[in-house]
């Protein structure tokens, strides 16, 4: 055999077993997805089926707001389940929430968290008859509360919209005083006979007069505004009972995946 055939001979075995390599790649690749897709399908449909469970619970959001220590306790222990999965990926969240760019990798471990999370969500809500709504009533009342408590705690007992609603008033009453001050120069010029010391002066003076009422204005309509903030004084009685718990299971970087 020449040398020239040995050398061709070489290259089809080694252009073969590129090919050989190829296949076996595509197909393990194809294998892998198809295991993942199908693994994944039954994740959805399993958390779609305990979603509908739980669903079948009616619930009507309260008027006033008013957080029921029952149903508390029940979101309490929803989302004490979802934390014992949270924490095992506590670390990677926080890791991942750091990266500008996700590999691969990152998509289908982090695909693979976010599923067990919401399976184990679903599970717990199913288990205690807690729909959606219900779910999402508590989770904005409880939060809610929670940053009520601390404006409470910061002001003496104030609500968040009599808080808010004080400030524009202290700037105001401020401005009054001002206003107050604003009226001496005026006398004075009157006062002396100077027509433009005198127009000068009235024209400051109402400059700050207006500014003290749009000040005014702008307190009724923060008080307005927060009012949408403000909770009944018995769910901050209640978020003080359970505020150990409610933080504990708080779980920073779930709201991107709705959680």
């Amino acid at each position: 055999m020449t040398t020239g055939a040995k050398v061709a001979i070489g290259c089809a075995a080694v252009a073969m077993l590129g090919i050989v390599i190829v296949v076996v790649g595509v197909g393990g690749a194809a294998w892998w997805a198809k295991g993942k897709v199908e693994q994944v399908t039954d994740e959805q449909d399993r958390i779609g089926a305990l979603q509908a469970q739980a669903n079948k619970n009616e619930f009507r959001r309260p008027a006033d707001g008013l957080l029921d220590e029952a149903r508390l306790q029940k979101f309490l222990d929803v989302r004490r389940r979802v934390y014992d999965v949270y924490k095992k990926y506590e670390q990677d969240i926080a890791a991942r929430g750091k990266k500008d760019k996700a590999d691969f990798g990152d998509v289908t471990t982090a695909f693979g968290m976010i599923n067990e999370i919401r399976l184990a969500q679903a599970q717990a809500q199913a288990d205690l008859g807690m729909g959606d709504d219900e779910y999402r009533f508590l989770v904005e009342q409880v939060y809610k509360t929670m940053w009520a408590a601390e404006v409470a705690k910061s002001t003496g007992g104030k609500s968040v919209s009599e808080a808010a609603g004080q400030m524009y008033d202290q700037a105001a009453q401020a401005m009054a005083k001002a206003a107050e001050q604003a009226r001496q120069p005026r006398a004075h010029a009157e006062r002396s006979g100077s027509d433009a010391a005198e127009d000068a002066a009235e024209e400051g003076e109402e400059e700050v007069e207006e500014g003290a009422e749009e000040l005014r204005k702008q307190a009724d309509e923060a008080r307005a505004r927060a009012r949408e903030m403000d909770v009944p004084p018995a769910n901050i009685a209640l978020f003080h009972k359970y505020e150990a718990q409610i933080k504990q299971y708080a779980m920073s970087g779930l709201e991107w995946i709705g959680l």
